[in-house]
């Protein structure tokens, strides 16, 4: 006779919502005996899974543990700010279920941000879907309606023609150019060129998600993969943020460079004949329409003023990381205290290192190791063989001279605090780290075959003199969708929607083989954007639709009209109030359709000229488009990169919208009164 197995083992400690029958732990504990017997089957096998007991917690204390956790506050805020709002009485003006949808997507927007248990905007908008749906505050058909819009399938499309003038080794070569262009080193000036080309292809590509998306930003990809070889992302984060801030201004600068511009010219002009040069109330000068001369002239000084701007605010509000942050701190520590970088001095940074979790393997953190080692290291070299020790590589071979040849001074000159281990001269994100190993700087025309290399991450061919198949298949193709989006409208007789070009363009990629189903399959920033701007985008129309936006623009109009404000003081706030606005939008189209009529009648009240006041509605039309993540066509390919966090995207969209609100109502007022225009 043998005695039962006994009952199946749970981990030391492990108590799940309660303690565990006979655990010792909880209440009513078992003998051995019963407990032998409750857990054995009819034929003496012990049962695999042990009922649970609640023991001293029920289910509400249970919640609320879970509300007072790190993932439980943040819902607790997201649902109380669509309470709140719920409980404002809504307007008459406003039916209950359009009140209940506005709460839903302000409080989709704002777990967005703080994103509650980790969630991203895609599993929390098809949560808002089930929400709005589910409380009969929309059918299900309009959540979903634009999911099948043009719009959202070019934004689709423009990530499979990034992948694959990143994947054919094109966009590498571009961008190997751009940077030889902007010198060595200089990620400044390498935004700026890229900004450049936004400007250039602006006024002959009215389609802001082709330009920016499908042309720009595989070059900012390119550029960003071969400066960040390791995954930071540090680098192309800064050149994502300015590429998309510039792509707003450059908008605004022409009245060709986005879809939504004819429209507001349409509106602009429709509006001023049917109140103003029927009944001749303005002078013959002010009677002047929007046409594609006065919208560029009016905006060209402020406009270049903000892309002069863009690059250096965000490099000073988002400084682009060369070196890693952690081990700069931690050796600037050592040498504030007078303590040598030698070989035990490495040891100890290694094991402070894996205490705080700091991934020791990325490019990023070998190379600042090898700068501050150059620098402050021992002459004996003791640090940089303790190096190569804890990282498994040889580092034997730098020398001491090579070591010496630095401009950068000499430990003793740090030790005094004459020198920030900070500046950027002390690493270059172009250094590579045989040539940081080999104590010397690399120019951009020696090393530029050697540094960038062609397609994705893992893709190891390296640019080279000669043309790959896929590289002129994939410049054939850009180079025939270009003259597409620019040529249709202009050329008679050519009407080509962008959206279908753009499917045409793609279809030629995956025939040809420079693009597999697999890459059209695996690229999940397209899918996932998708996703989410169509449903913020379904939502946002619905609120459109229920005359949400109209009750707002009416409300403001009554403000304006009983305030008494002064003209332009008047005119200020109210373009910040219609830039702001378009937080609740998806499409700066739909922005305007929406409110662009109600703001301009309202600034002629104030006894703004039609023409100006016209020009400069239109020019934060198109400014407003950098705040958000959603708020343009191009901005979701740019964020679905994943380079920037959301909340810095929002950050800096924010900033930035500062900086341009400053210039075109402070600048260009005053270059548009010099016009006549104001």
């Amino acid at each position: 006779h043998h005695p039962p197995p006994p009952p199946p083992p749970f981990p030391p400690g492990q108590r799940m919502y309660g303690s565990l029958p006979g655990s010792g732990s909880g209440v009513n504990p078992l003998s051995a005996s019963e407990r032998d017997t409750k857990y054995q089957g009819g034929d003496g096998v012990a049962i695999a899974h042990r009922p649970l007991a609640i023991g001293r917690e029920t289910w509400s204390s249970i919640l609320l543990r879970w509300f007072k956790s790190r993932d439980g506050w943040p819902w607790i805020l997201v649902l109380s700010l669509a309470g709140i709002i719920l409980a404002i009485p809504h307007p008459k003006a406003v039916t209950f279920k359009a009140w209940a949808l506005m709460s839903i997507f302000v409080a989709t927007i704002f777990a967005a941000v703080i994103q509650p248990g980790g969630y991203g905007l895609g599993p929390l908008c098809i949560v808002a879907v089930a929400v709005a749906c589910g409380t009969g505050c929309l059918p299900i058909t309009t959540a979903l309606k634009d999911l099948g819009a043009k719009n959202m399938w070019l934004v689709v499309m423009a990530f499979f023609i990034a992948r694959a003038i990143t994947k054919s080794g094109l966009g590498p070569r571009i961008a190997q150019a751009l940077a030889s262009i902007a010198g060595e080193g200089n990620t400044l000036m390498l935004a700026y060129c890229f900004i450049a080309a936004e400007v250039l292809l602006a006024p002959m590509i009215p389609a802001v998600t082709a330009r920016t998306g499908s042309i720009v930003f595989p070059l900012v990809v390119a550029a960003a993969e071969a400066k960040d070889p390791d995954g930071s992302r540090k680098i192309g984060s800064f050149l994502t943020l300015c590429a998309f801030q510039a792509s707003a201004v450059s908008s605004a600068m022409f009245l060709t460079a986005m879809a939504g511009n004819p429209i507001v010219q349409g509106f602009a002009n429709t509006f001023l004949e049917e109140k103003y040069f029927i009944h001749k109330i303005c002078s013959d000068g002010d009677c002047e329409g929007v046409d594609a001369f006065n919208w560029m002239l009016g905006a060209l000084i402020p406009g270049l003023i903000s892309l002069l701007l863009i690059p250096v605010t965000i490099y000073t509000i988002h400084t682009p990381v060369t070196r890693e942050p952690w081990l700069l701190s931690r050796a600037e520590e050592d040498v504030r205290e007078g303590r040598r970088i030698d070989g035990t001095a490495i040891e100890l940074i290694f094991a402070d290192a894996r205490k705080e979790l700091v991934d020791i393997t990325t490019l990023l953190f070998k190379d600042t190791l090898r700068v501050i080692i150059q620098q402050h290291g021992d002459v004996e070299g003791r640090a940089r063989l303790a190096a190569g020790k804890m990282l498994g590589e040889n580092w034997d071979h730098t020398t001491t001279s090579n070591r010496k040849t630095s401009r950068v001074p000499s430990f003793k000159s740090v030790s005094q605090g004459k020198l920030n281990l900070r500046d950027p001269d002390l690493a270059s994100p172009t250094y590579s780290s045989m040539e940081l190993e080999n104590g010397h700087q690399p120019n951009i025309a020696a090393s530029s075959t050697r540094n960038w290399r062609c397609g994705t991450p893992g893709h190891s061919r390296r640019i080279s003199g000669a043309w790959s198949y896929e590289e002129i298949v994939t410049i054939v193709t850009v180079g025939f969708m270009l003259v597409a989006w620019i040529g249709t409208g202009k050329i008679p007789g050519f009407t080509l929607d962008p959206t279908t070009t753009a499917f045409a363009g793609v279809s030629v990629l995956i025939i040809t083989r420079v693009l597999t189903w697999k890459d059209v399959t695996s690229e999940s920033g397209a899918w996932n954007t998708l996703v989410w701007l169509s449903i913020l985008s379904s939502l946002a129309n619905a609120l459109k639709d229920m005359g949400i936006i109209g009750f707002f623009s009416s409300q403001i109009a009554k403000v304006f009209e009983s305030s008494g404000a002064g003209t332009y003081a008047g005119f200020g706030i109210l373009n910040l109030m219609y830039m702001y606005s378009h937080y609740f939008f998806a499409s700066c189209s739909a922005h305007m359709i929406s409110m662009y009529t109600a703001f301009l009648e309202v600034a002629v009240g104030l006894g703004v000229k039609p023409l100006g006041a016209a020009l400069v509605l239109g020019y934060f039309s198109n400014l407003m488009g950098g705040l958000t993540h959603y708020a343009s066509g191009a901005a979701p390919v740019l964020f679905g990169k994943e380079y920037v966090t959301l909340k810095e995207w929002w950050r800096v969209g924010f900033l930035i919208s500062i900086v341009n609100a400053s210039v075109f109502t402070f600048i260009g007022g005053s270059w548009m009164i010099f016009l006549g225009y104001l």
